[in-house]
């Protein structure tokens, strides 16, 4: 459903990322939606989110341009290196936080936070990206009934009734951290049905 490239600007000779949104059944007000959330996101500034540059339509199928971020992101790094240090985490932690508040004292929602929505820079830093736009954009070609997002790190009060807040994305950052300090999902199952009982 997305692409990512990485691609240079000639007029700001700059290196950035463009990830580009198919839809089998485009949606015209939808799409318009998810773009007006793209440049609410786009005004954030903070050194743990990473930017938003531009966003638009081609033919249907969105597009946004990010800042290109050098680096691997978290999901990757725990797969090759294992379980971090507490100090390492706990660092880790504080970045993906203040980036989530920072989002959210602008209203702004992830939904689906995660270890691979969490970059780490060439200096180590954490750049959270994706806010509030992943979950949008799997919610456009699936019926209202379904879950959006990753199902291993949904809240409770979503499962349950479909609600996001503040709340789900502070409880998504405490299993990405028990991730962090064992090296495993918190929430695992053989199947959605196994992973949803287990959250509710």
């Amino acid at each position: 459903q997305s692409v990512v490239y990485l691609a240079r600007d000639p007029h700001l000779r700059r290196e950035v990322a463009i990830k580009t949104l198919h839809f089998s059944h485009p949606d015209p007000q939808k799409n318009q939606q998810l773009l007006s959330e793209a440049r609410m996101v786009s005004q954030l500034r903070h050194p743990n989110i990473v930017p938003i540059f531009e966003a638009g339509e081609e033919s249907g199928d969105l597009y946004l341009v990010f800042e290109y971020v050098p680096g691997q992101n978290l999901g990757d790094s725990l797969r090759s290196n294992g379980r971090l240090s507490v100090v390492k985490a706990l660092t880790i932690l504080r970045g993906i936080l203040d980036a989530i508040g920072h989002a959210h004292a602008a209203g702004i929602i992830h939904r689906d936070l995660k270890p691979t929505n969490v970059l780490i820079d060439s200096n180590g830093t954490p750049r959270v990206m994706d806010f509030g736009i992943a979950a949008r954009v799997d919610a456009q070609e699936i019926s209202p009934d379904t879950l959006v997002g990753t199902p291993c790190y949904m809240a409770p009060e979503y499962l349950g009734g479909r609600e996001s807040s503040e709340r789900t994305d502070i409880f998504s950052a405490g299993l990405v951290l028990y991730e962090m300090l064992t090296g495993q999902r918190a929430i695992s199952g053989e199947n959605i049905y196994e992973i949803v009982n287990r959250l509710s």
